[in-house]
């Protein structure tokens, strides 16, 4: 378990460089409030034999001041998150092992397509074998080809006060990707 709590976080602020102009340029000042983070984690692990077991869960709960009153999730974090890895393994013949991560909703800032994320999961799976000095593997990472960009595009409709021309990234964006190769032992 833990918490935190912290005064005056710096934020960005959009501002004019000219009376009555646009919002054109950004400073760096502190946030008035207070921002509270508290949270719990489990992790677990278990042998046996060649089989190994990895899970975690995350629980947070990271509020903010909002300017409107009250408080207000922190953007781009997840209040829930939770992994689980299985690796079968035998040291000199190979391994074999599934990767599970999941990602709850998240509030989203100045995004003009969502403003709660779409919770996702990231799937992998890994395999190996050795023969004499050679390991030969293959890992396939992001097996549901998750992308945010599947959810809305990232380019933003006009271009935000910090110049910024993107949305933020609360998503994988690099799709299915398969990858193999050896390793050699000398």
């Amino acid at each position: 378990m833990f918490g935190s709590n912290v005064e005056a976080v710096t934020e960005l602020e959009p501002f004019a460089s000219t009376p009555g102009g646009p919002d054109d340029r950004v400073r760096l000042v502190n946030a008035a409030g207070e921002t509270q983070i508290r949270g719990a984690e489990v992790l677990f692990r278990y042998f046996w034999n060649d089989l190994k077991l990895t899970g975690s869960y995350l629980y947070l709960d990271a509020t903010e001041r909002d300017p409107m009153g009250g408080r207000r999730e922190i953007e781009l974090t997840p209040q829930h998150s939770a992994g689980f890895v299985a690796m079968w393994e035998q040291h000199g013949r190979g391994r074999l092992g599934f990767e599970a991560y999941y990602t709850g909703e998240q509030r989203l800032a100045d995004n003009p397509y969502l403003s709660v994320s779409e919770p996702y999961w990231h799937l992998g799976l890994l395999g190996e074998i050795t023969v004499g000095r050679a390991s030969w593997f293959i890992n396939a990472e992001n097996l549901l080809d998750v992308r945010q960009t599947k959810e809305h595009p990232l380019l933003l409709p006009s271009r935000a006060p910090d110049g910024q021309w993107t949305t933020d990234i609360w998503s994988r964006n690099d799709g299915f990707i398969l990858n193999g190769g050896v390793r050699l032992k000398y």
